[in-house]
């Protein structure tokens, strides 16, 4: 089983190239998955490459409130953090820069047969833009019942995007989010404004904080605590292997 992995903000580099720089972080930690840390400089317009339906999904998660992503005819404010899922190739995508630099996340995933067909049943219509503020509160289960505050939100529910899921865990300390385990989940966490806390996986005491992402197989126990002065506030990507053997 593949083991944990941290990558810390401090640790990631950028090359710009026409204003643009694009790092990939966590290379190689689950077949097909790419991420990269982004980064667009003020008052400048990139076309971002996409990719057919058949090829592979893409996310664009903003960490920063700054420019505007004209997808087609439409044409979306980036006031607030945010998800964007691209309707594949049938739109050209492009990112404005406003007076400050745009920061974003991208992931690519490959789609297979079963993304296919579990879009097709939910009925799921892209592009799609969500603001963290206005994403859907739910509750944990093992959160709620072990007394834990934390709030959690989904961004991309299941099926919406085949086999991959969004969300968004926030909570002022002291609190935490117990101890668990996915059986088929292989699992990101993007750290974002004041994080500040210790993530418990797999035995080991990993502190992170804002800018940091990790990654965490499939299979280990994991949960994550903070003091009075701490903050948990991260978004999280699945994907679900569970049609795979493992």
């Amino acid at each position: 089983m593949q083991e944990i992995k941290i990558v810390k903000a401090s640790e990631i580099l950028f090359e710009y190239k026409d204003g643009y720089a694009e790092t990939e972080i966590l290379a190689n930690t689950c077949p097909g998955i790419r991420i990269c840390k982004c980064r667009l400089q003020a008052g400048v317009e990139k076309e971002l490459e996409v990719y057919g339906e058949n090829d592979k999904m893409q996310l664009l998660f903003f960490t920063t409130k700054s420019g505007v992503l004209k997808s087609g005819h439409k044409i979306y404010s980036i006031d607030d953090q945010a998800v964007f899922i691209p309707d594949f190739d049938r739109e050209k995508v492009t990112l404005i820069a406003a007076e400050e630099e745009m920061q974003f996340i991208r992931i690519t995933g490959p789609m297979t047969e079963i993304d296919h067909r579990q879009m097709k049943n939910c009925q799921y219509v892209l592009p799609r833009f969500v603001r963290l503020s206005e994403s859907i509160e739910y509750t944990e289960r093992f959160t709620q019942e072990s007394g834990s505050k934390v709030v959690s939100h989904s961004i991309i529910a299941g099926r919406h995007l085949g086999r991959y899921t969004m969300g968004w865990n926030i909570g002022a300390g002291p609190d935490f989010i117990g101890q668990h385990t996915h059986p088929t989940l292989e699992q990101w966490y993007f750290m974002i404004d004041g994080s500040e806390f210790n993530y418990l996986a797999g035995g080991n005491v990993i502190p992170v904080g804002e800018g940091d992402v990790s990654f965490t197989p499939h299979g280990t126990s994991h949960g994550s605590e903070c003091t009075k002065d701490g903050f948990i506030n991260y978004v999280w990507f699945e994907l679900n292997r569970a049609w795979e053997e493992l």
